[in-house]
């Protein structure tokens, strides 16, 4: 797998995670919703809705970031496959290099010691 189709895969799980962490803040709004619900007055009823529309904007939200990072990974996947299949030469040639540029890195830190 190419460097750049690690950054993908890496990207898509930070997003992931992202969307996670966003869901459970939407969770926890949503509790705090059913809690000012069982309160009265004009005050309580103006923030209620002010949380429900920022809810449902988060909501919105999420839902086109995760259909984006799906796309974006597919994408780089066709993108990285046509490549692949058009210079099998390349690819093999810039794994080489990758390797080589890794052992040398890896050689360096190794002696440093």
């Amino acid at each position: 797998m190419s460097a750049q189709a690690k950054s993908f895969e890496n990207g898509a799980r930070t997003a992931e995670s992202t969307v996670a962490e966003l869901s459970r803040i939407i969770a926890q709004a949503e509790d705090l919703l059913k809690s000012l619900s069982e309160e009265g007055g004009a005050a309580a009823e103006a923030v209620r809705q002010r949380v429900m529309r920022t809810v449902s904007q988060a909501k919105a939200r999420i839902a086109d970031t995760s259909a984006r990072v799906r796309s974006s990974a597919i994408d780089a996947g066709r993108v990285t496959n046509e490549f692949v299949q058009d210079n099998p030469w390349k690819s093999i040639a810039y794994g080489a290099a990758a390797g080589a540029a890794i052992a040398l890195i890896a050689t360096a830190f190794l002696r440093r010691d």
